[in-house]
């Protein structure tokens, strides 16, 4: 295995997905310190790591390490969605800069208490943010981000969370590709929001699925189902109000 051409297949790989090194190392949950030696070919992740690094960057250990195989893009995850409650009336109410300004304030606090978890914010759109947890602990780690936020708020948002595998990397046209997830998951998730509007005046909810493996370390609520989703049976969905 030569060091270089490793690094040189993760530097090509994370750039693609349109990923810093920061959000890189905060997936595999590692300084950002080791990503930059690895792509440097200083040293090569431990043989542990190498099942994680795959997933994220989407090739096969066999490319990491030098050969060239079917490309997998696809991790296990936990997904949150947020958006702030009253963004409508706020949004006729102000100009377009003042309107900005109060994204902004509403933006920083939340990811900054994503990052502090290593969680990755994927995009903004309008009022939303759409963030990852991968690695381990991921559904623990998205749980703590969504109380800490909700607590540091400046407005009442709303915060969805679903576990499942989602695809992650670019899409768009190569000259304005950014990073993007797809899957089930991440469709619960926004659709979470519609339910939470008349169910989850806390603020935050997520699926059953999502929040049962957590049940000792958290605090449900009401219990709801998203008929409309079901492929087979109707989805429970559970209102999330803090931790144990």
């Amino acid at each position: 295995m030569n060091l270089e051409d490793m690094g040189a297949t993760i530097r090509t790989w994370r750039t693609r997905l349109g990923f810093t090194q920061n959000d890189l190392a905060s997936s595999l949950q590692v300084s950002p310190q080791a990503v930059s030696k690895w792509e440097r070919g200083e040293n090569a992740p431990d043989i542990t790591m190498l099942p994680a690094l795959s997933e994220i960057l989407g090739v096969s250990i066999d490319t990491l390490l030098g050969a060239n195989y079917r490309e997998k893009r696809t991790v296990e995850a936990t997904v949150l969605f947020a958006d702030m409650q009253g963004f409508g009336p706020l949004a006729r109410s102000l100009s377009p800069a003042d309107l900005a300004i109060a994204l902004n304030a509403f933006f920083y606090p939340l990811t900054e208490h994503l990052i502090a978890r290593d969680g990755i914010p994927i995009k903004y759109i309008g009022d939303e943010v759409l963030a990852l947890f991968v690695g381990d602990s991921h559904r623990q780690r998205a749980f703590k981000a969504a109380f800490a936020a909700r607590e540091a708020s400046p407005r009442p948002l709303r915060i969805s969370l679903a576990a499942g595998p989602v695809w992650m990397g670019s899409l768009g046209h190569p000259l304005f590709a950014r990073p993007d997830v797809l899957g089930d998951a991440v469709n619960l998730a926004a659709v979470l929001q519609d339910w939470m509007k008349e169910n989850a005046p806390g603020g935050i909810a997520a699926t059953e699925a999502t929040a049962a493996p957590l049940a000792a370390e958290l605090r449900l609520g009401r219990q709801g189902e998203l008929s409309s989703w079901a492929r087979t049976e109707p989805l429970m969905v559970r209102e999330v109000l803090g931790p144990a």
